[in-house]
């Protein structure tokens, strides 16, 4: 049976996860990150953490055919080197494709975490069978992935498809602002905060217990459902500068699917037909319903199964 090997680098968390053809997970290992130990203290974990997910399949090292990495900052896929992490320190311009190569002895491809997670949905999950997939995932921050062809666009070598920092206008202000900044699920809770700290009367107040701090991008969907009017309203509001974003890509790119994942896509039937209706408003009219937006497949599995079936294409090459 032929495998690889995902591996996912981020701010927070490390993971590790072994599979086949399918992309499905036979094995996986995940740790916290310490940002106090920094790049050295992730790489130092990345062998250890890859036996323990090969251990729990029941597979050899040997039998590996490849590696995909997704790592959560931007990345010169052409060289093989990360060029930043905005969380942690240590990996500016490090060749970690050829690192990863040395520790293996296999073929290793790097990517973007967003775009290999898009490429794991279009190939493999909610848009298999399209041949122009765009992925969104909105979460902590946000991210994007063109997949044409079931191949990820890179732009330049750098990446593309930089969603997350697109402008949109700032509802309080009507000034442009980083899509990133307004509607990722930190920016939700954090106008939802503000907004309460204000004084605005809402029922999140009670929901997080007296405690404005507590508030969350879930404790907004939660009050939305109850028909609270603050809520309400920064829901209508995340979605609207959602589906300007969105549109704007479907006006540039016209892909068949848009495929969302992250936290909050999560967030239950209220914020999908809110987002899908102001998509419906705001779409160049040509294209109005060539298009469909969906919910991700993979779940928090997605930049590993990426990683898998991209190190799969690796022993084709």
């Amino acid at each position: 049976m032929r495998v690889a090997i995902g591996i996912e680098i981020g701010g927070t968390k490390l993971q590790a996860g072994v599979g086949g053809e399918d992309g499905r997970l036979r094995g996986r290992a995940r740790r916290t990150v310490d940002p106090a130990r920094g790049a050295r203290g992730i790489r130092e974990a990345i062998p250890g953490l890859v036996d323990q997910a090969l251990a729990e399949a029941r597979i050899e090292r040997r039998d590996v055919v490849g590696i995909g990495v997704g790592f959560g900052g931007p990345v010169d896929t052409s060289r093989g080197v990360t060029l930043v992490s905005h969380q942690i320190e240590g990996w500016d311009q490090f060749p970690l494709r050829q690192w990863l190569a040395d520790q293996f002895q296999v073929p290793v491809a790097i990517q973007n975490d967003a775009s290999l997670a898009g490429y794991a949905e279009a190939v493999g999950g909610a848009g298999k069978g399209c041949r122009r997939v765009f992925y969104m995932t909105i979460g902590s921050g946000i991210g994007g992935g063109w997949i044409v062809d079931g191949v990820i666009d890179e732009g330049q070598g750098l990446g593309a498809a930089e969603i997350g920092h697109t402008w949109v206008p700032d509802p309080d202000t009507g000034e442009p602002e980083k899509l990133e900044l307004l509607c990722s699920g930190w920016s939700i809770g954090r106008r939802a905060r503000e907004a309460v700290e204000d004084g605005e009367s809402s029922l999140m107040t009670k929901l997080c217990g007296g405690n404005p701090a507590a508030i969350t991008a879930q404790t907004v969907y939660a009050a939305a459902e109850q028909d609270d009017l603050l809520a309400r309203t920064l829901l209508d509001e995340t979605c609207a500068n959602l589906a300007v974003a969105l549109c704007n890509v479907i006006a540039l790119l016209h892909p068949e699917r848009i495929v969302i994942g992250g936290g909050v896509s999560l967030m239950g039937p209220l914020f999908w037909d809110t987002l899908r209706e102001k998509i419906k408003r705001f779409v160049f009219r040509p294209f109005a319903d060539t298009y469909a937006v969906v919910p991700a497949h993979w779940g928090e599995d997605v930049v590993l199964a990426g990683g898998v079936l991209l190190g799969l294409t690796l022993a084709r090459e």
